[in-house]
């Protein structure tokens, strides 16, 4: 005649029950996969778009940084199982770009898209002798080896809007009259340069915004002028 289990062996038998089906064996190898990624090349390019004659001061231009690898995939014995070329198009983001222009040598930098927005009106060019400027070159490096150049040619038409509004843009507003501010931002609009023209009165509405009878006195000359 068989005896009922005890409470106290009922529990010890669970308890061995569970504690053999939570053991497992360790599974089996020398070592875990492993991936080696090899760089194959590495280079830069500068996108200045397909025409490369400048016919505005403005010109966005994308750089990117090109690379190529080799990938090769181990098992745990350490035995090649896969190997294939990984390509990547990415954006040399917020990187310097040297302009030479001029005999000159400027620093720029691309934003976080890889982009640089040159604008040939801004202050740092003032200096350039617009009238001789012929060409200019965008230089982008990552190493002694890894360099992009991009050459841009400057048209004649350009030259001649280049020379005229670098002063209607930088000259001294404080010493000129209201007369003088409509002609400069009315120019501006005559020679395609809307970005400058609306700049310039922008900054005359601030600057005359302490001086509310000057104010006053451009807002009505502005709306009186007929602008293009």
């Amino acid at each position: 005649m068989h005896q009922p289990l005890l409470p106290w062996a009922l529990w010890l038998w669970a308890g061995l029950s569970l504690t053999a089906c939570s053991i497992q064996t360790p599974p089996s190898g020398d070592a875990a996969a492993r991936v080696e990624r090899e760089l194959i090349s590495h280079t830069l390019r500068i996108d200045a778009g397909e025409q490369l004659v400048l016919t505005s001061p403005h010109r966005t231009i994308r750089v990117t940084e090109q690379l190529l690898h080799q990938v090769t995939e181990f098992d745990a014995k350490d035995q090649v199982v896969n190997r294939l070329e990984s390509y990547q198009a990415l954006p040399w983001a917020s990187q310097p770009i040297n302009l030479i222009a001029d005999g000159k040598r400027f620093s720029l930098q691309t934003d976080h898209d890889g982009l640089l927005r040159l604008n040939l009106l801004s202050e740092q060019f003032i200096e350039l002798d617009f009238q001789s400027l012929r060409v200019i070159q965008l230089i982008a490096r990552a190493g002694p080896s890894i360099v992009a150049e991009q050459n841009l040619l400057v048209s004649r038409e350009l030259r001649s809007i280049l020379r005229e509004a670098v002063n209607l843009v930088h000259d001294n507003l404080e010493e000129s009259d209201v007369e003088q501010w409509i002609y400069r931002i009315n120019r501006l609009d005559t020679l395609g340069l809307e970005e400058e023209s609306n700049q310039l009165e922008n900054m005359l509405m601030m600057l005359t915004i302490g001086d509310p009878e000057l104010q006053t006195e451009f807002l009505q000359a502005l709306e009186n002028s007929e602008r293009p």
